[in-house]
């Protein structure tokens, strides 16, 4: 390990902070651009102090969804809080069409000779199935029979937030131009971090794998995602990153030093408590009501 370290490119860490902090300010602007068009009052500068506050809780709570929830709470006071949440799952389903997206063309560009072919099919259909049910996620037509489900099942004044935010997300249907701007940031985020994950392998391997990168940092960010079991996917990260670095042929030492480095880019998520620290009693009041509320959500 110790001579592994020895042979990392200088450039690796200062580079990686760049990616890091870079992805978390463009997913603040991505989210406030989703707000603005229904309500002009809510500040650029009032919607990145509730998404670093959010970065910052989100380094003990479950999968690095809860960020969305603490944020949304944390502006449900100062915009619709309906629309806090249709955008924060907005944002979401964005973020997951370009990363399977992403994976996908991936795919299509690696040997995939060391992978069953099932395997391939397999990643390929799931990722369609994802893609589909998200699209269709903006269709009342396709969400009224589980609204009706969840209907019988909620208390009322749960089911009366989920129905308003349900329509807040179709409010987006007539907002093409805003989404697909939203969606071309993302695609840029998206892919700063994983180019600035390849690079940063590289730095530690000398290896350059950008299509391999574009295959599997998607897919493990997606599943991460998926299972809400630990906080921001800590372990399960690290095991599917196990298995992308033995099929790509890097070796155990490499592997520590990557997860060490992962690590390290979820530490960065303290500059969130910057707002904390220099915040009024009003706003932590406000933010200790808001982290009770995402704890119980």
């Amino acid at each position: 390990m110790g001579r592994a370290v020895a042979t990392i490119r200088w450039w690796t860490i200062p580079l990686l902070v760049i990616c890091i902090l870079g992805s978390m300010l463009l997913q603040g602007i991505r989210w406030w651009m989703l707000i603005h068009p229904f309500d002009h009052a809510l500040s650029l500068s009032k919607a990145l102090k509730a998404h670093f506050i959010g970065l910052y809780y989100s380094i003990v709570l479950p999968t690095s969804a809860a960020q969305d929830v603490v944020r949304a709470a944390l502006l449900s006071k100062d915009t619709i809080s309906s629309l806090s949440w249709a955008s924060t799952w907005v944002s979401r389903v964005l973020g997951l069409l370009t990363l399977a997206f992403m994976s996908i063309y991936g795919l299509f560009n690696i040997d995939r000779s060391g992978l069953p072919d099932s395997f391939f099919k397999s990643i390929i259909i799931t990722f369609c199935i994802l893609i589909l049910i998200s699209l269709l996620s903006f269709s009342k037509k396709f969400t009224s029979p589980f609204r009706n489900f969840t209907q019988r099942i909620l208390p009322k004044r749960f089911f009366t937030l989920l129905d308003q935010i349900r329509q807040g997300v179709y409010n987006y249907r007539g907002k093409g131009g805003t989404v697909f701007v939203v969606f071309v940031v993302t695609l840029l985020m998206q892919l700063f971090i994983t180019v600035g994950g390849c690079l940063v392998i590289f730095g530690i391997s000398g290896k350059f794998l950008l299509f391999e990168c574009l295959v599997y940092l998607p897919m493990i960010e997606i599943l991460c995602i998926s299972l809400p079991l630990t906080p921001n996917g800590i372990g399960i990260r690290e095991g599917l990153l196990a298995l992308m670095f033995g099929h790509v042929g890097l070796n155990k030492e490499q592997l520590g030093i990557y997860i060490v480095l992962g690590f390290f880019s979820i530490s960065l998520k303290l500059v969130g408590g910057i707002p904390l620290l220099f915040g009024s009693e009003k706003d932590n009041s406000t933010i200790k009501s808001a982290l009770s509320h995402s704890i119980k959500t």
